[in-house]
């Protein structure tokens, strides 16, 4: 049987980690009730979320300069074998009671580890094994990979726990995993004539990537928008479940059709753009879904009841993948698949550095600032609500508002709207930087 290749090839191994992923999500999910159960505490998710992200950020850089150097299999491989291994590990020690908190941090921080090959080393592979033209259809196509267990993880677990136990469902995980390695392994994927040779030594390979973006203006403008997109989203996106549990009254269900909202939203976005491609001038596409999505974040610090909170959640994920996707489009036309591992570790370095401001300062904020200030003003408790679930929903509008402000402000920049006209490594015009007209 001739193997596949292309976009064909390209969605054999989407459906693999779209099946991989969910198996690890409901890992995820059964030791939630495990920890919760034995402990009672919120302290250990936040150092099981600290514990994966750490190392994920200091370990991209590396990542991608090995990912630059190594075959492009091994490095798709890599983080579902190693998060494979680790689950087999966790289900050996659960099976002879001897599973422990310490376990599963230092669980947490080796999956956070390698899985900062994933997402530089998929990225890479679209553009060794793709058309340009088909590049925003594959990115929407792989963001079902984040959408798509987000729905069906909990809605699975939740029904096969009480039947197979956490034990079971880890067996499930781990069959899942020879699925995503066995469709990487099925699918052919052309050789990158530049990866194995010699570059400039790992250490300086790590950094090559932050030099080569804070070169090229038209790519670190690009990326601006997307950091502070991030930076403000980010202050409500941390509080979003005392955010839908304030505008609830405390619903637990209500909040678990909330987040699967997000989760259709994501994959209605994913089967758009896998339909659709977005437009020809992707940074279109790209602004406008970023546009639109920030109408969603106003409407969410507006809603008042559970359809609203659900169109908003919808009207949020629905563009944030078409413009994700239409990122990703133009970052793998302008840059070399020779230079993506190293250059998208970077993007990514960057992005979650923004990440952690608001991931510190939004509860503090809510507690001892705006959740004081909101309480009693007669005004805004009708808009927002009160006491802390209506601060947060503030920070949810005045994100969005400020969101759009910048997406305007980004239209009318000539050198943003011109990205994909200027000749990088792996570009097709003769336009350079300099030639970009000022208005």
């Amino acid at each position: 049987m001739r193997r596949p290749n292309g976009f064909k090839g390209f969605s054999v191994m989407s459906i693999g980690q779209i099946i991989s992923i969910t198996g690890s999500a409901m890992t995820q999910f059964g030791l939630g009730i495990w920890i919760w159960e034995k402990t009672g505490n919120a302290t250990p998710f936040s150092i099981i979320a600290t514990a994966f992200f750490i190392p994920n950020l200091i370990f991209s850089p590396i990542a991608g300069a090995l990912i630059d150097r190594w075959p492009r299999k091994r490095s798709l491989i890599l983080p579902d074998l190693a998060a494979g291994l680790v689950t087999i590990t966790l289900l050996i020690l659960l099976i002879f009671n001897k599973l422990s908190l310490s376990f599963i941090y230092i669980a947490s921080f080796i999956e956070g580890t390698f899985n900062a090959f994933q997402w530089p080393a998929y990225s890479v592979t679209i553009s060794v094994m793709l058309k340009k033209e088909e590049y925003a259809k594959a990115n929407g196509l792989f963001s079902m990979t984040d959408s798509a267990p987000t729905v069906l993880a909990p809605i699975v677990a939740g029904a096969l726990i009480p039947f197979i136990g956490l034990k079971g469902i880890m067996i499930t995980d781990i069959v899942t995993f020879i699925f995503a390695i066995g469709a990487v392994l099925w699918v052919y994927i052309p050789k990158n004539i530049i990866e194995g040779k010699a570059k400039l030594g790992i250490l300086k390979d790590s950094l090559f990537g932050f030099g080569y973006i804070f070169a090229r203006k038209a790519l670190l403008l690009l990326l601006f928008v997307f950091l502070f997109t991030n930076f403000l989203s980010g202050f409500y996106s941390t509080l979003f479940t005392p955010l839908i549990l304030a505008k609830t009254n405390n619903s637990s269900i209500s909040l678990g059709i909330v987040q699967s909202s997000f989760g259709i939203g994501g994959i209605l976005g994913g089967l758009l753009m896998t339909v659709w491609g977005g437009t020809k001038k992707k940074i279109k596409t790209l602004l406008l879904g970023i546009l639109f999505s920030s109408v969603g974040s106003i409407t969410l610090g507006l809603s008042k009841n559970l359809i609203m909170l659900m169109v908003s959640a919808l009207l949020i994920a629905i563009p944030s993948v078409a413009a994700n996707a239409s990122s990703q489009a133009i970052w793998q036309s302008k840059v070399s698949p020779s230079l993506q591992g190293r250059v998208f570790a970077a993007r990514r370095v960057i992005a979650q550095l923004a990440g952690v401001i608001p991931m510190v300062a939004s509860g503090p904020l809510v507690d001892h600032v705006l959740g004081p200030f909101v309480d009693h003003k007669i005004v805004l408790n009708a808009l927002f609500g009160i006491e802390k679930g209506g601060a947060i929903a503030i920070l949810a509008s005045i994100s969005g508002i400020l969101t759009v402000i910048l997406i305007i402000i980004g239209f009318s920049i000539p050198l943003l709207m011109h990205v994909e006209d200027i000749n990088y490594e792996g570009g097709t015009t003769k336009l350079t930087e300099e030639e970009i007209p000022l208005k």
